[in-house]
């Protein structure tokens, strides 16, 4: 049981997380409209920091949002079948999640540690290490 409250405070913190990180780029996106139109001082580092969290965003809040029960359902396949046969189609559904989540996460593991031991760099404006943004993947799906 205590597991489990860790488990949700993690999730429930990575969601927070996500919610900062999504009022940050409004912020941001909001200087960069002030700096560019009224200051005529356009910003280089705003379009990127803004795609870089978007990409955040989804592996930060995806495990809140299948913890509430929010991510995308077919209900045409649900209707279809009585209460034991979507028991069975949920337990297929959770094992095929499991699966794919953990080839997912495994992957991501792997590519993450490779990245971090040669040093590569996504280079744009700003030039940041790859294995950060990998490893969210891994946080998102594990």
């Amino acid at each position: 049981m205590k597991e489990k409250a860790i488990l949700d405070r993690v999730v429930d913190s990575m969601a927070f997380l996500a919610g900062a990180l999504l009022v940050a780029a409004v912020l941001i996106v909001c200087f960069e409209i002030f700096m560019r139109y009224f200051a005529h001082r356009p910003q280089v580092w705003t379009v990127e920091i803004c795609e870089y969290i978007l990409f955040s965003l989804a592996f930060l809040g995806a495990p809140w949002l299948l913890k509430v029960g929010g991510h995308v359902s077919i209900d045409i396949f649900m209707t279809r079948f009585g209460p034991k046969g979507r028991s069975y189609l949920g337990l297929f559904s959770t094992a095929m999640g499991i699966i794919v989540s953990a080839v997912i996460c495994w992957f991501s593991i792997a590519t993450s540690y490779d990245c971090y031991k040669s040093g590569v760099l996504m280079t744009k404006t700003l030039s940041i290490p790859k294995h950060y943004f990998l490893i969210l993947i891994t946080l998102g799906y594990s």
